[in-house]
Formats: C-alpha cells, sequence, structure tokens
C-alpha cells in the first residue's frame, strides 16, 4: 500500500457520526488553509444526475485543445484516487497528494469531517498553487451543500439532465432534487441548462431570475438541429448562429446530447481564441472511462475471444437504464447477458426491469470494499417483483461470469453495469490504465 493510499484510509475515519449537511466542517478547515478555494482561477461548475462527467471530460478536451492550462476536480475515481484530481491536465502525483493530504490532515487536527470535504480541500489546496486557465469543478452529489460549491469564482454552472437519484440526501421528489442541484448557482455569473423535463426547466428559469444570472437553456438558447448517423455528425445552432460538428468517439448517442452541452457551455463564455476546429477537436479527443466503453483491448475481451464483446457503464438509475436499453434493442440476434452489481440505497428492481426482456442471462455480482447490495438479495427482488424465465445466477467476481457464459455459450454481447465501483473494479481486472 503506498503512502498516499495509507493516508486516505486514515481521513475515511474521521466520517462524522451524525449527518450534518451543512459547509461549516470545509470551511472551518479551508480557514485554517488560508482560505485556498478564494485564490482560485475562473471555475466552470457542473452538476446533475446524468452525464456530469461526460460533460465535464468534454469541456476539459476543448479547453486543452485550445492550449489552455486546465485543473480538474471530478468523482469518484475507477482505479486510483488520482483521477479524481487533474492539475494541468495531468493526473497529480502520488507524491504530490500525498503532501497535500499530509497538510490537510494536520490542520483538520482529528476533527470530524467527511471523506469528500477534506479531499476537496486538498484539491482547491492544489489548484491555489499552480497557475491555469481554468477550472472544472464536478459535484460529488447535490449541489446546495456540496464540497465544491464554497468557491466564488464561477464563472458557469452548467446543470446537465436532472432526475431521480440520491433519494436519502437530496429528497424524494424531482421539484426537491433539482432545488438542491440548482444550489451550485450561488456566486455564477451564468448557467448552461442540458435537455431538462418540464419541471426542471421551470424551476432553472425561476431562480435565474431570482438571482439575475444570465440562463443559456437548450430548446431556446441552444439546441442540437439534426443528428446525422450516416456522416456521423450533428448541426446545433446557438444564440441564432449555426455550428457542425462530428460525432465524439464516446460511444452512444447520450453522447452527442452531452457534448452538445459542452459546446454551448464554451460558446456562452465568449472566448475568441477558442475556435470551432478546437471545439470539434476537443469532441473527438474526450475519454470517459466506464460509460458504454467496449473493453476490447484488454485481459477480459482477450480470454472471452472473438464472438464476444465486453461493453462497461457506471450507470446505476433509470435514466441509464433507458439509455442502454436503446443500445441492446439494436443487438435482437444476439445473446445478451446482463453483468450487474448495486449500491446500498439503488433500485434494481426499476433498472433491470427495462432491460429484462431483451437479455439472455442475468449475473449478478458484489462489489468489494463497499456497502452493496447482496446479490441474492437482488436475485429474489427480480423473481418476486418482475418475474423471469431466464438463467439468473449469483456470482463471486466477473472472472467467473466469464468463465460461465464462455463455458455455456458461443456468442454474444457482455453489458456490466449498475454502479461506478463495480466498473472500477472490472477495470482493474481488465488491466486498463487512466492517464
Amino acid at each position: 500500500m503506498d503512502k498516499s493510499t495509507k493516508i486516505l484510509k486514515r481521513l475515511e475515519l474521521l466520517h462524522p457520526k451524525k449527518i450534518d449537511l451543512s459547509l461549516k466542517r470545509l470551511i472551518r478547515l479551508l480557514k485554517k488553509l488560508d482560505n485556498p478555494h478564494l485564490k482560485l482561477s475562473p471555475v466552470i461548475h457542473v452538476a446533475g444526475t446524468n452525464g456530469k462527467g461526460s460533460v465535464t471530460s468534454f469541456l476539459r478536451a476543448i479547453f486543452e485543445s485550445s492550449d489552455y492550462k486546465v485543473h480538474t476536480y471530478t468523482s469518484p475515481h475507477l482505479i486510483n484516487f488520482n483521477e479524481r484530481i487533474r492539475i494541468s491536465s495531468k493526473l497529480i502525483s502520488n507524491k504530490h497528494l500525498s503532501s497535500l493530504l499530509e497538510e490537510c490532515e494536520y490542520y483538520n487536527n482529528g476533527e470530524e469531517i467527511t471523506f469528500f470535504e477534506i479531499t476537496t480541500a486538498a484539491a482547491f489546496l492544489a489548484f491555489s498553487r499552480v497557475e491555469s486557465n481554468i477550472i472544472l469543478l464536478e459535484t460529488g452529489l447535490g449541489g446546495r451543500f456540496d464540497a465544491t460549491n464554497v468557491v466564488k469564482n464561477k464563472i458557469c454552472s452548467v446543470i446537465t439532465p436532472i432526475s431521480m437519484d440520491h433519494m436519502n440526501f437530496l429528497g424524494s421528489t424531482i421539484e426537491r432534487i433539482t432545488k438542491e442541484k440548482l444550489g451550485i448557482l450561488k456566486n455564477s455569473r451564468q448557467i448552461v441548462l442540458s435537455k431538462q423535463s418540464s419541471v426542471v426547466r421551470k424551476l432553472a428559469r425561476i431562480e435565474a431570475k431570482r438571482m439575475k444570472i444570465k440562463l443559456f437553456e437548450e430548446g431556446s438558447s441552444w439546441k442540437i438541429r439534426k443528428k446525422d448517423f450516416i456522416k456521423k455528425n450533428f448541426s446545433m445552432y446557438f444564440e441564432d448562429a449555426n455550428y457542425n460538428f462530428n460525432f465524439p468517439k464516446l460511444f452512444g448517442e447520450h453522447q452527442v446530447d452531452n457534448a452538445s452541452t459542452a459546446v454551448a457551455t464554451v460558446l456562452s463564455l465568449g472566448k475568441q481564441d477558442i475556435l470551432n476546429k478546437n471545439i470539434n477537436q476537443g469532441i473527438l479527443s474526450a475519454k470517459w472511462p466506464a460509460r458504454m466503453q467496449n473493453l476490447k483491448n484488454g485481459n477480459l475481451s482477450s480470454y472471452m475471444g472473438k464472438n464476444f464483446e465486453i461493453w462497461l457503464d457506471g450507470g446505476h438509475n433509470l435514466e441509464a437504464s433507458n439509455m442502454i436499453k436503446k443500445i441492446i434493442e439494436k443487438w435482437k440476434k444476439e445473446n445478451v447477458f446482463l453483468v450487474i452489481g448495486m449500491m446500498i440505497g439503488k433500485d434494481p428492481n426499476s433498472f433491470i426491469k427495462k432491460l429484462i426482456k431483451n437479455l439472455s442471462a442475468i449475473f449478478l455480482l458484489p462489489i468489494p470494499d463497499h456497502h452493496y447490495i447482496k446479490p441474492y438479495e437482488i436475485k429474489k427482488i427480480i423473481e418476486k417483483e418482475i418475474g423471469s424465465t431466464i438463467s439468473i445466477e449469483c456470482s463471486l467476481d466477473i472472472k467467473e461470469v466469464l468463465k460461465t457464459i464462455k463455458k455455456t455459450y458461443s456468442s454474444g454481447k457482455l453489458v456490466i453495469c449498475g454502479s461506478l465501483y463495480l466498473a472500477g473494479e472490472v477495470l482493474k481486472h481488465d488491466g486498463f490504465k487512466i492517464n
């Protein structure tokens, strides 16, 4: 175990015994650190339920293509914690990370604080000490009381599609969840709003008007005009001007929507040094693992052989299920195997119900070192709530699943989904490297 991992393990022990949805603990620590969050370069703040990681990835790639120095903070990580913090586009080194964590640990002085709060403080500390042109901050969950929401220098807030998720923290209605997400508008100069339900749009308009900030709303300020699946490009307008860009290399039609949100964000800033060619280059170069990622060159595909395809997605809510459903419906002539593990608090019934008629078999997995729903519990839910004539197996790990499928079937497509934490475990087994 390296030094940074040992420190991270210690920091987990500081988690408060009582849930306190406020920013008091973090602000206390930041003050002791000389308020690094007040010394940051211009910030783009991204919140939402679906697509915020992909949008952030597109934004990073577009700014990088325009020779901007970009710092990025995202969560959760897939394989290594270092993935969360990028300084000038490069993953933070173990040595640098350890130094920052030790500094935060020292000034926190053993007081209760969440893991996300103290690691966010470390990111702010890093960003405040290295010059940059832009900082991209992705919320952990929510918005109003998210640890990232203490920053002041926000040139733009981006809200990706909002849906029902994290209800135990954010509320049980779409209205309540939306109000929490819109909390990132604090200190923002403007807002870019992705395609949303009518409820979300209405609340966003009200809040933008109340706060007197400019709203760039999908459907009015900007919109995709056409998706050309033959030429693999899309056209969109922004503020009465028309643009054409290539499809991203990230798989799935929904990634075109995510790319358009990133484009609208960049255009809303009115930066003359970011040309259309830079935007297109960024769209094409953007990478974001575990978002309908085809694992075609790693250990797992090598084991399965050319007759099988392995697809990996960290999606865990109803919208993710709908996205996967649209994809696997096009695979009707093939065997489709769902490999799934889910964290406590998620809804396997609703997720699997959308997919089950297109499946040949279901394999249920644990998620090591996390609070996951036991595979046999998911099986009971499926059999009781959905009913099924297809095979449902509880397995120990992904290797056991692959062995069973290869032994039983001659070909097919595997979709591994339900959790980003499970996705991370699969990527480790696959030998995938994130850089």
